[in-house]
């Protein structure tokens, strides 16, 4: 009798330790769009998409600005965002198993042996959930899936879709978004009682897209009404589909409300490159995504490829309803930002080219303190004004783009002109100096390109057109 009550006691204590621990460590979800651009967020200034769940949680959060990806296509941007580093450096520099990856024999996975923010969450008592995209590994040239699963890169729970591992179930071109957060919903009440790090990468917008009847109702005004009965413009098409993602990010929300786990989440929510140009044959309805000001779109370094939407929520912790337009935050910067922000005292790689910026995301504006590089070496999918040089680095105000042979030569102050059409290279000579030799040096030290690799797809541009 007496060692059953002890047992009891035991029990009881052990139970409120945990939720104890819990409230003490915040619960982390992570929501990650696919090809989702910089304007297609109504508290982005879309004067048509009605996305009122993120647009509330801009509200009771704070929207970024000037929130950058690790590259302008999917693979090698997610896998920067798990690793805190620049693609380029761990070898990842396009889309695992696409066409030119498997031409040019590119890996076909993220190496699992690097560090990165699951395992770090995992190894510290976190519950890591993934479910949705993942890109992060690919058949072989035999069409055999021997990538590693998520598991072994430290998502205890997963279910995604053409990778190894447990399959998301369901899934069709108009549901996408409501599957995934039906798996991320599940997940929150199985894990309540521990901290937990929730992943969905929703695999919307990228085409391809096909939405039902009632979802393109309220969007039907942009399809002309000539062709109506029998087509859909893409705008209708595209508006649906955002407007799906954003109801996913509602019960996503609700479900944390509803098991008192509100309080003690933090919500990020962004995307994972720039939407696909309306001129690519591969796009589809998905063309019809919006830069808001910046010129390019995915699979271009110019700002419209890798500057994205980046809403942050933690009550009482991230200033409410604030816009944070004064300091650069970047997809690298997540790993060290959230094991700061949870609590966990590890000693983080010292290869990590992200930093703490967790100052900033709880509201105070500061500088960088490290610049951030890109290199994206494979074609741009549009026009000339689209077409970045391969090489790009951004430091304070400044942005430098060229080619490794120091062809095209770039240079903007992204503060003063965002559209990144006055290029200052001739002018700021001392400037264009400092920075080209530091991006050189970088560039002169990552992973070899893969035998045969493409020459440089940014030899041709577009300059802006002068008077008289």
């Amino acid at each position: 009798m007496k060692y059953s009550s002890l047992a009891k006691t035991l029990a009881a204590f052990l139970a409120f330790d945990v939720v104890a621990l819990a409230a003490e460590q915040p619960n982390i979800v992570f929501i990650f769009t696919d090809d989702q651009g910089w304007g297609d967020v109504a508290a982005y200034g879309h004067p048509d998409v009605r996305t009122p769940n993120l647009d509330r949680l801009a509200k009771q959060g704070t929207l970024f600005t000037q929130f950058y990806v690790g590259s302008p296509v999917c693979s090698p941007s997610r896998a920067s965002l798990l690793t805190g580093r620049f693609c380029a450096e761990i070898g990842i520099d396009y889309a695992i198993g696409g066409p030119a990856g498997q031409k040019y024999n590119h890996a076909l996975w993220l190496d699992p042996e690097l560090p990165n923010v699951y395992k770090t969450f995992a190894a510290n008592g976190y519950r890591v959930g993934h479910y949705g995209k993942w890109h992060l590994g690919a058949m072989d040239k035999d069409g055999n899936m021997v990538a590693p699963a998520p598991v072994e890169y430290g998502a205890q729970e997963s279910a995604t879709a053409h990778s190894t591992g447990p399959k998301l179930k369901g899934l069709n071109n108009s549901n996408k978004s409501e599957i995934i957060a039906n798996y991320g919903i599940d997940f929150i009440e199985r894990n309540q009682s521990s901290p937990f790090f929730l992943n969905l990468w929703i695999m919307d917008p990228h085409s391809v897209l096909d939405p039902t009847q009632e979802q393109m109702d309220p969007y039907m005004d942009h399809t002309h009404p000539a062709v109506r009965s029998h087509l859909r413009s893409s705008q209708t098409v595209y508006y649906a589909i955002i407007e799906n993602i954003d109801r996913a990010v509602g019960r996503v929300i609700q479900k944390l409300e509803e098991c008192g786990l509100l309080e003690n989440t933090i919500i990020l929510f962004s995307s994972d490159n720039g939407p696909s140009p309306l001129w690519s044959s591969a796009t589809g309805h998905a063309g019809s995504g919006l830069t808001g000001p910046f010129r390019g779109t995915k699979a271009s370094l110019y700002e419209g490829g890798i500057r994205v939407p980046f809403i942050v929520s933690w009550p009482g912790h991230i200033p409410a309803g604030k816009v944070q337009d004064q300091s650069v935050v970047a997809a690298v910067d997540m790993y060290p930002s959230l094991v700061q922000m949870a609590g966990l005292e590890v000693e983080l790689p010292e290869e990590l080219d992200g930093e703490d910026r967790t100052s900033v995301l709880l509201g105070t504006p500061s500088k960088r303190s490290k610049p951030l590089m890109w290199e994206y070496r494979f074609g741009n999918w549009g026009r000339e004004i689209q077409v970045s040089p391969t090489l790009a680095m951004l430091d304070g105000d400044w942005k430098l783009l060229m080619n490794p042979d120091r062809s095209r030569v770039e240079l903007y102050n992204i503060r003063e002109d965002i559209t990144e059409t006055e290029n200052r290279a001739r002018y700021e000579t001392e400037i264009v100096g400092e920075m080209s030799a530091r991006l050189m040096d970088w560039w002169d030290t990552q992973v070899p390109n893969p035998k045969n690799a493409p020459p440089w797809s940014g030899h041709s541009g577009w300059r802006m057109p002068r008077g008289n």
